[in-house]
């Protein structure tokens, strides 16, 4: 049937018979190995020093990161310093390795007071001592947040947990065992004074009266106006009531001076009398002391005691009441006199974003940072479900106001253009006009501090966050989320360090927040320990995200340079080279175990016969950081060379052997070898590292061979430079896949690889003076295919290229002439 086109013009697309070949990346590189924070068996990008830093924080200490476990810093450092920028990183840890955790707490208004530690506590006490109980119980079972607004942990208590003390100011001079006799003393003060001077010592007082005073009376004398600073209690022998002026004889003389005019109280039992015994022994230091009583009965602030045990008595003014606290476990610092204790609940697990002990180095505060200040508009009622705000822009279903400061609210609707807000529940209290109105946003301060010097080095804020689902902020969606089911960090989030479960309920959601105080997320853990060469080797999964360690390089098809730094098992090392031969296009280095003489590093280079493996000897010295100014320590050189590899390939071409190249970064090697053990090394395809300063040529690796006995693959280069080739028609030739499978197809598949290794030719990678001499294509039928191929659908191409190969050996022949020879 013809096709009839109205008149105009017509544009038709005609693909294209020139498909150009792209080339592969050849200095993309992946590492695996410990590292100090970051995501775990999940292949990620790194492209300088800093990017690495900020997501895997910094080096290892070798004597807590043993057996080669503290290498992945190092070799990712040496990678990029010698001229590598894309590097795939992936983080391994202990099989039982746990992230830190912080409970966010919210202040239980239940529990009304906040007692305060009526002394300070020190680190390892199991007790303190607070100025109150301020209503909390033996049975109280939630937290209790102990804090001074800097330091902060959490407290509980030890079953029956409460001791009432009396604080006695000045303390008791004499010790009294438990059992002795406390009695409530009342002290009426009398009409009469001194009327002299006394000294020290004396025996007699002159007064001016001594009516009320009889033998065995104890009287207390102090100050001028009541001042109690020159203050005892003295017992009476004798009276004299004779001729002015009266005097009183005491049992014994007086321990302190006192001047005319000092003041005299009779001391009393009380009237009705309240009388208990200590539980504990007490005194005996003369500074302020805490006794245990039988029973407080009748006990108050500001009482005289009086204490006997036989013959031995003493006074002493109560200060205070206090509840002495029995914990569950001592103390993990240390607390000064009015540090609070504020009954908690929890509302928010802060999670570090990654397992491991940094996370514990994480300190977050909460604070208060409404989006809502407004006031009441129209009064309401105690259990009005409905109120009138001055402006009610800014609230959402689901957030929490304070009315007047004494209640709050979960707001169920709003209506923005009126000012209505519709509660969940009626107010419990009356709301006048004008009354305050602020919504209970909060804001997270997450610090991140030096394991050293505790400076802080990164910190993150996140403000006006809600705690509603509904709300725009629902900090849970602005920071980033905790996976509970499949206990994992959600991917999107704000925060580059934590991430947030909801475990709040109707009744904790509208609690006020304990804001200020900064507390340290705590129970992170690499478990170092298990991690041993299984866990660099890692397990399969056909689901990307069950594979780990060596196994998820294969999640990166990027990659084509790889390294365990650090690890020099041979279990490890022939996995990596295994996963080379899987993945195809994939080559490793790997190093001799450090410490290696010349016939042990002979011995390993034997292990493997690949042509996707280089083995290097010896190890790399560089300063050790973690030691006195000076040290030095061993590395291995992998993760270096990985760096040589993508520096010659960028400078070069991958054509290039990385060998007779100076390695940056490093202050020596760990054996000094000589031309003689490299001529020992070198026909075993064992790599050298030498030193050429005192010939002024640096710190270099002087080979470039494949740990292979084929012939045919022996200088890395060459092996590479096939891998390149090989890769870049893979992928650049996805093209041709399901088109027709005649003549037109094998032209083009033909000129896209011609052109792809002109461009190679041209580059210097390929011997010959013309195309023809450098490389080959050959396809067609009765060529490459005959009639059974193309019916099974198989296209064909015969590839031949002529690499070139490095001088490794360099000879210069010398003669003796004559003047008239020639040459």
């Amino acid at each position: 049937m013809a096709e009839y086109l109205a008149p105009g013009v017509y544009v038709e697309e005609i693909p294209s018979a020139n498909k150009p070949i792209q080339g592969a990346s050849t200095s993309t590189a992946g590492m695996v190995g410990m590292a100090e924070r970051g995501p775990v068996n999940m292949p990620t990008l790194v492209t300088n020093r800093g990017e690495y830093a900020r997501k895997f924080g910094g080096d290892l200490d070798p004597l807590i990161f043993t057996d080669g476990r503290d290498g992945l810093p190092y070799g990712a450092e040496g990678f990029f310093t010698n001229g590598g920028s894309r590097l795939y990183v992936v983080r391994i840890v202990g099989t039982n390795a746990t992230e830190s955790v912080l409970s966010m707490l919210a202040r239980d208004t239940a529990i009304a007071a906040v007692p305060t530690l009526a002394t300070g506590a020190r680190q390892g006490d199991t007790q303190v001592v607070v100025d109150a109980a301020g209503g909390l119980t033996e049975a109280y079972a939630n937290g209790l947040l102990l804090s001074d607004g800097t330091t902060s942990e959490m407290v509980a208590f030890d079953g029956a947990a409460f001791t009432s003390q009396v604080e006695i100011g000045g303390g008791l001079a004499s010790l009294f065992p438990a059992a002795s006799t406390v009695t409530v003393q009342d002290v009426t003060p009398l009409a009469a004074v001194l009327t002299a001077n006394h000294a020290v010592g004396a025996t007699v007082l002159t007064i001016d009266d001594v009516a009320g005073i009889a033998a065995n009376d104890v009287l207390l004398i102090h100050g001028p106006l009541g001042e109690d600073d020159n203050s005892e209690f003295v017992t009476v022998a004798t009276t004299d009531n004779g001729v002015v002026p009266q005097t009183i004889t005491l049992v014994s003389g007086l321990t302190l001076a006192h001047g005319t005019d000092s003041i005299l109280s009779t001391v009393a039992d009380a009237a009705p009398a309240v009388a208990t015994t200590l539980t504990a022994p007490a005194g005996g230091s003369g500074a302020a002391a805490y006794l245990t009583l039988a029973s407080t009965a009748g006990i108050a602030d500001g009482q005289l005691l009086m204490f006997a045990n036989g013959p031995t008595t003493a006074y002493g003014t109560i200060t205070r009441l206090v509840t002495v606290m029995t914990l569950a476990a001592q103390l993990a610092n240390n607390y000064p006199a009015g540090a609070a204790l504020t009954a908690s609940l929890p509302v928010l697990d802060i999670h570090a974003r990654w397992p491991g002990d940094w996370g514990n180095r994480l300190r977050v505060t909460a604070g208060s940072t409404p989006l809502v200040k407004t006031t009441i508009g129209a009064a309401a009622a105690a259990g009005a479900t409905t109120i009138t705000l001055a402006t009610a822009f800014g609230l959402f279903a689901g957030s929490v106001i304070s009315i007047g400061g004494t209640q709050t609210a979960e707001v169920a609707a709003v209506n923005t253009t009126t000012g209505l807000v519709t509660l969940a529940a009626g107010l419990t209290a009356a709301a006048a006009v004008g009354a305050a109105v602020v919504s209970g946003e909060f804001s997270l301060l997450v610090e991140r501090t030096d394991s050293a010097s505790g400076k802080v080095v990164e910190s993150e804020f996140f403000e006006r966050l809600s705690m509603a689902s509904e709300h725009p902020r629902y900090a849970l969606k602005v920071v980033g989320s905790w996976d509970t089911a499949t206990d994992r960090p959600s991917d999107s989030g704000g925060s580059q360090t934590i991430r947030l479960t909801d475990n709040a309920d109707a009744t904790t959601r509208i609690l006020p927040l304990v804001t200020g105080v900064p507390r340290n997320l705590a129970g992170g853990n690499d478990d170092v320990g298990t991690v041993n060469d299984t866990v660099y080797i890692g397990t399969f999964g056909n689901d990307p995200g069950a594979r780990s360690g060596i196994q998820a390089l294969e999640n990166e098809p990027a990659i084509n340079i790889v390294a365990v730094p650090g690890r020099t098992s041979l279990v490890v090392q022939k996995a990596l080279v295994d996963h080379c031969e899987k993945m195809r296009y994939r080559f490793a280095a790997v190093d001799v175990p450090l410490g290696s003489n010349l016939e042990q590093a002979r011995a390993h280079r034997q292990n493997f016969d690949s042509t996707r493996v280089a083995v290097y000897y010896p190890g790399l010295v560089i300063p050790d950081r973690f030691r006195q100014p000076g040290d030095r320590m061993a590395i291995s050189s992998s993760g270096h060379m990985l760096g040589v590899y993508a520096r010659t390939d960028n400078t070069r071409g991958v054509h290039k052997a990385p060998a007779n190249e100076v390695i940056q970064g490093i202050l020596g090697f760990e054996t000094a070898l000589t031309k003689g053990e490299q001529d020992i090394l070198n026909p075993i395809n064992l790599n050298c590292h030498r030193d050429f300063r005192s010939e002024n040529r640096g710190l270099r690796v002087y080979g470039a061979r494949v740990a292979t006995s084929d012939p045919e693959w022996k200088y890395i280069n060459v092996r590479r430079l096939l891998l390149f080739i090989e890769q870049s028609l893979d992928t650049g030739l996805q093209w041709a896949v399901f088109e027709p499978n005649d003549t037109p197809l094998w032209d083009q598949v033909k000129q896209s690889i011609t052109a792809f290794l002109d461009t190679v030719w041209r580059s210097g990678a390929l011997e010959g003076q013309t195309r023809e001499e450098a490389f080959f294509v050959n396809i067609g039928y009765n060529v490459t295919m005959e009639q059974a191929d193309i019916d099974n659908g198989r296209l064909i191409v015969e590839i031949g290229v002529a690499p070139v190969k490095p001088a490794e050996y360099v000879i210069v022949r010398i003669s003796q002439k004559t003047r008239e020879a020639t040459s």
